[in-house]
């Protein structure tokens, strides 16, 4: 079968993400703890610096002139939803314009904080360049590992998958070079999000990637694929080397990502705290109906969640934003019947 055309099975790469009351209530409690004053003020720090950096976004106004809207579209949703005045086309326009030209500058936003909080150095190079392709890098115990991060889930098309692993595969060597070492990993990061809820696309740099790297008669030592009866298993990376030197080329998702960057498993909810608290935050009730899917169990979550020196408001968003880096929301489990 053409690998155009070969479909994988990615029941084990994109195994559900979960986040579950314990796990929030936990990392909300320990924020009173004398003893993690110190991880709480790093976390005042990456707020403060998320919030100056966020001040600096200029959000333009919409137009509404052929090129920002679409008539038909217009038309769509005004006979769907009943929309009868030109203010409330007016009001629906600007929030979904705005909402989607910071799609973009969030992005940078991410690129030029987080990374570099918690230690990584940010690469800004020219585009078609030998670093063009990486945005943050560090060098630890010899590898020099290097991240190209992407907004979200759906963000890389198909001419991306073949310039990422193009560059990848024609580059890895000089990377080594330029660090000054033999041992190069390289990863894919999505800003949010999971490997279920991706569309694939940064796995296939990965494959493609290996692909070309064989074709080159690279010696691939673990492959980002296992055969199977039906389909082949997709794995998140793989390994090769070239005399002295050895390559990783991997995929990492949200939570999982930001876990390698800071080197903490609640870095994910590190960063949704640092973001609640650039906000001044109000509560909804429990129980009330909304338009967008899961709102209502985003709400009924934070309600879960015991941690009394944090408001319900703060929880809510805080919940609100780690619900982006998970696939499911795990809330609490029935207590055992014991018998007597």
């Amino acid at each position: 079968m053409a690998i155009a055309t070969q479909r994988f099975n990615f029941d084990t790469y994109a195994a559900p993400v979960r986040l579950t009351v314990a796990e929030v209530q936990t990392f909300l409690t320990t924020l009173g703890d004398p003893a993690q004053a110190a991880k709480v003020a790093r976390m005042q720090q990456l707020q403060a610096a998320l919030e100056a950096r966020m001040r600096q976004i200029n959000a333009r106004s919409p137009a509404i002139d052929g090129k920002s809207t679409n008539p038909f579209v217009l038309a769509a949703y005004a006979e769907l939803f009943d929309i009868a005045s030109l203010k409330q086309v007016d009001d629906i326009v600007a929030a979904a314009k705005v909402f989607s030209s910071l799609e973009t500058a969030a992005g940078r936003v991410v690129e030029d904080v987080v990374p570099p909080f918690y230690g990584w150095a940010q690469v800004d190079s020219p585009g078609h360049t030998l670093l063009s392709e990486i945005d943050s890098a560090r060098v630890k115990d010899g590898t020099v590992e290097l991240i190209a991060l992407k907004s979200g889930p759906m963000c890389i098309n198909d001419s991306m998958v073949s310039q990422i692993a193009n560059a990848v595969s024609n580059n890895w060597i000089a990377w080594a070079e330029n660090y000054g070492v033999n041992n190069v990993r390289y990863i894919v990061g999505m800003n949010y999000s999971t490997a279920r809820n991706s569309n694939k696309k940064d796995w296939h740099i990965v494959r493609l990637a290996q692909e070309r790297l064989a074709a080159q008669g690279l010696q691939i030592t673990q492959g980002c694929s296992r055969p199977a009866p039906r389909r082949p298993i997709a794995d998140a990376f793989f390994t090769a080397v070239s005399g002295d030197k050895t390559l990783r080329v991997e995929t990492m998702q949200g939570r999982g990502l930001w876990a390698h960057v800071a080197g903490a498993s609640d870095a994910f909810l590190q960063i949704c705290w640092a973001m609640t608290k650039c906000l001044n935050p109000a509560a909804v009730a429990a129980g009330g109906n909304y338009t967008t899917g899961e709102m209502r169990e985003i709400v009924e979550f934070a309600a879960l969640v015991n941690a009394p020196n944090v408001s319900e408001a703060e929880k809510q968003w805080l919940v609100l934003f780690a619900r982006h880096f998970v696939d499911i929301l795990e809330g609490e489990q029935p207590q055992p019947i014991v018998l007597i």
